[in-house]
């Protein structure tokens, strides 16, 4: 008989132990952002044309109205450019709205350009370390049924995984609304493993607020597997692939509320903007998809997999013009060490992918609180074949917190061939070390667009 989730009894944040880690968590926090200040070519902070663009569209609606263009906004990067309703009646952008820039727009209203400038980048620092420590508590939770390793190093790992993987050191210079919803998505599944559901409902709420795609996809998978599960009784293996909380009636009712409400909501006024404002912009679902006839930034399946080496090779051959290698032996040097740096990154992440097909097999719980992202993040690769090629960032953020549960499931899986517990300790560092070592590398190769 299938075994079916339930409020998982696993270590805490809040209990002793869980403040241990916390302080940890926030010691490693702490030491990556200062030595990526100091030695990163592009340092922690917002990139110029990133800062630029949130103020601009923040500074339209502070000019216009909060609710002006029913809360969509302008999305350029323009400097000293006037914010009349003229000169952008036809340039309103509807892929992205103001009410998920509040944090922004709150700072530039009481502190203007100085203080988004200040503050908006340490506002993202805050929200990726919450989704950092949440990634490593569930996989904590994941692994600790079957896991001989401590918790305490199961945690540490995850976290420095999650917290310096190159897709998430992205998000620090130019984050998109990912860098809002994993945080909120993580906690909510987190208060779910522990029984406060509607605290979890409350984060997936917010999760969804700030990014309707994600929440559409993770809820369209929720719909299949509950009425799978409802459909074909004999087979109730779908269950597993829920949240307790999500396998009654009301419960699933409840997490579709608050996952669709805002989906709903969004669509509504994108229909509205679409009547009434005259040459609004903003991407169709047939060129995100790369099907629209103009598709040159499709590269097809591989092109939305380049993600995977945590940069563009095209990095690597900025200076590269002339059709020869150049004759200057260190740019040589240069060039071909960054395509081995990025192509160790793609051999890491194929390998966490093998980790997370036996973190799936293995662990109930990552059913529920990794699949579902697994499966989003699948369905944006194959679908938004176009939008993955063009865009490295933003959607790849999501893979961070699968590439740290996934290194540690390989972690764990090798660690059982070693009955010694302190030598899969002792061994499991430098390896652990060596991936650190590698995305910080890989992060630093980030070029000035992202």
């Amino acid at each position: 008989m299938p075994q079916v989730n339930t409020p998982i009894r696993a270590p805490r944040i809040f209990d002793s132990y869980g403040a241990i880690r916390l302080v940890s968590y926030l010691t490693i926090w702490f030491l990556y952002l200062t030595f990526m200040s100091s030695h990163a070519p592009r340092g922690v902070n917002w990139l110029s044309w990133h800062l630029q663009r949130i103020y601009n569209a923040v500074e339209y609606v502070e000019v216009n109205g909060y609710f002006s263009s029913y809360g969509f906004s302008i999305w350029s990067s323009c400097q000293d450019c006037g914010y009349a309703v003229s000169e952008w009646a036809d340039k309103i952008y509807l892929s992205n709205n103001i009410f998920k820039l509040f944090p922004y727009s709150f700072l530039n209203h009481f502190w203007g350009f100085d203080g988004l400038q200040k503050y908006g980048p340490q506002v993202d620092r805050l929200l990726i370390l919450i989704a950092a420590v949440a990634a490593a508590e569930l996989i904590i939770i994941c692994v600790h049924k079957y896991s001989s390793v401590p918790s305490y190093f199961v945690g540490v790992v995850s976290f420095l995984l999650f917290a310096t993987a190159p897709w998430t050191y992205r998000m620090l210079l130019s984050s998109w609304t990912e860098v809002y919803f994993l945080p909120f998505f993580l906690l909510g599944i987190l208060f779910f493993a522990h029984g406060r559901n509607r605290v979890g409902l409350t984060m997936l709420f917010f999760s969804s607020f700030f990014n309707y795609q994600w929440a559409s996809a993770v809820a369209g998978l929720y719909v299949l597997l509950f009425v799978g599960s409802q459909g074909f009784r004999r087979d109730s293996q779908s269950r597993q692939y829920l949240p307790k909380y999500g396998s009654t009636v009301r419960g699933f009712l409840s997490i579709m509320f608050v996952l669709l409400v805002w989906v709903l909501l969004e669509g509504a006024l994108k229909w509205l903007a679409l009547l009434n404002l005259e040459g609004a912009s903003g991407s169709s679902l047939l060129f995100r998809m790369g099907i629209s006839g103009d598709d040159i930034h499709n590269g097809g399946l591989l092109g939305a997999l380049q993600f995977l080496g945590g940069n563009r090779v095209t990095l690597c051959l900025a200076d590269y013009g002339s059709g020869v290698l150049s004759a200057n032996m260190t740019d040589a040097i240069t060039r071909y060490n960054c395509i081995l740096s990025i192509g160790s990154m793609v051999m890491l992440s194929l390998a966490s992918i093998i980790g997370l097909v036996i973190l799936l097999k293995k662990s109930v719980p990552a059913k529920w609180i990794v699949f579902p992202l697994v499966y989003a993040l699948l369905l944006f690769i194959t679908i938004l074949q176009q939008s993955l090629s063009a865009h490295l960032m933003g959607y790849s953020y999501i893979f961070s917190f699968l590439f740290a549960a996934g290194i540690v499931s390989l972690m764990v899986f090798l660690s059982q061939f070693n009955n010694d517990s302190n030598l899969k300790v002792i061994l499991s560092i430098p390896c652990v070390l060596g991936i650190v070592f590698l995305s910080i590398r890989v992060s630093m190769i980030t070029g000035v667009n992202g």
